[in-house]
């Protein structure tokens, strides 16, 4: 459903000329001068009053690509990709839960096991597609001084 509500937004990101990619309702939007950054913001605000939607004011940051962002779970960098703190954090409140509730250690390490895959299998995405650049991270190949992500 997310993909379709959203669709007016996709199509006018696609028109703007800056790097925009979603995963339902969590987007990014990477631009290379603070105009176009103010162009896209400006029409995400448009697109969101127009499917009346309010954007979270605590899960939208606007600032410069090399303080690094977070997104799906990961903290993008200069330096790299790596997991974000929030997620890891995430990961030990569940263990504690689980834990708490009286799940068997084999449950508890399945759920680890399942944590680990979903963290390895990112990573290595950003990996494979830095390298596809000749980077260590696909954000080292962006020359960009401004992002913004929404969610």
């Amino acid at each position: 459903m997310g993909a379709l509500f959203l669709k007016p937004l996709d199509d006018r990101m696609a028109r703007l000329g800056c790097f925009y990619v979603r995963y339902v309702d969590d987007w990014v939007i990477l631009a290379p001068t603070r105009w176009k950054l103010r162009k896209a913001i400006k029409a995400v605000n448009q697109e969101m009053a127009a499917l009346l939607v309010v954007k979270h004011p605590d899960k939208t940051y606007i600032g410069r690509v090399a303080r690094g962002f977070e997104f799906l779970g990961y903290w993008f960098s200069p330096q790299g990709l790596s997991v974000a703190g929030k997620t890891v954090a995430r990961m030990v409140d569940k263990v504690r839960r689980l834990y708490e509730r009286g799940v068997s250690d084999e449950g508890i390490l399945s759920y680890l096991v399942r944590w680990q895959r979903w963290v390895l299998a990112g990573l290595f995405v950003g990996m494979w597609v830095g390298e596809d650049k000749g980077c260590d991270s696909w954000l080292r190949g962006f020359i960009l001084d401004w992002c913004v992500t929404l969610r």
